[in-house]
C-alpha cells in the first residue's frame, strides 16, 4: 500500500472513530435519561456501570486523535503523545499489558487506579 493511501486510510479511520464516539455519547445520554426513571437502588447500581460510556468515549477520542495525527504524517512516537489517556498511550506503545475483555467487573466505581 502506498504511503499516501495509508495516510488517507488513517484519516478515514479517524473520521469513523469520531462518528462512533458521537453515537456512543448519544447512547450514554439515553442511558442517563432512562436511569432517571429507575428506582434509587437500580440507579445506584447502574451509575457505576454507566461510567463505562465515559471511558469508551475517552478511548475513542484518543484513538481518533492518534489516527488523525498519523494521517497527516506525524511520527508514531509523537502521535502517541496526543492520546488523552496516559494508560491508553502506555497500552498502545506496549509498555503495559492490554486488559482482558473477559475480566469481571466488581461493579465498584474506580475513579483512579
Amino acid at each position: 500500500m502506498s504511503s499516501q493511501r495509508t495516510l488517507t486510510l488513517l484519516t478515514a479511520l479517524s473520521d469513523e472513530l469520531v462518528e462512533m464516539r458521537v453515537q456512543l455519547e448519544d447512547l450514554g445520554e439515553l442511558t442517563s435519561e432512562l436511569m432517571a426513571e429507575c428506582s434509587p437502588q437500580t440507579r445506584a447500581r447502574g451509575l457505576s456501570r454507566t461510567q463505562a460510556f465515559d471511558l469508551l468515549i475517552q478511548r475513542l477520542e484518543g484513538l481518533s486523535g492518534l489516527t488523525a495525527a498519523l494521517g497527516v504524517g506525524v511520527p508514531l512516537d509523537t502521535a502517541l503523545h496526543t492520546l488523552t489517556l496516559s494508560d491508553l498511550a502506555d497500552r498502545l506503545s506496549g509498555r503495559v499489558a492490554m486488559p482482558s475483555p473477559h475480566t469481571a467487573a466488581s461493579g465498584d466505581l474506580m475513579l483512579f487506579d
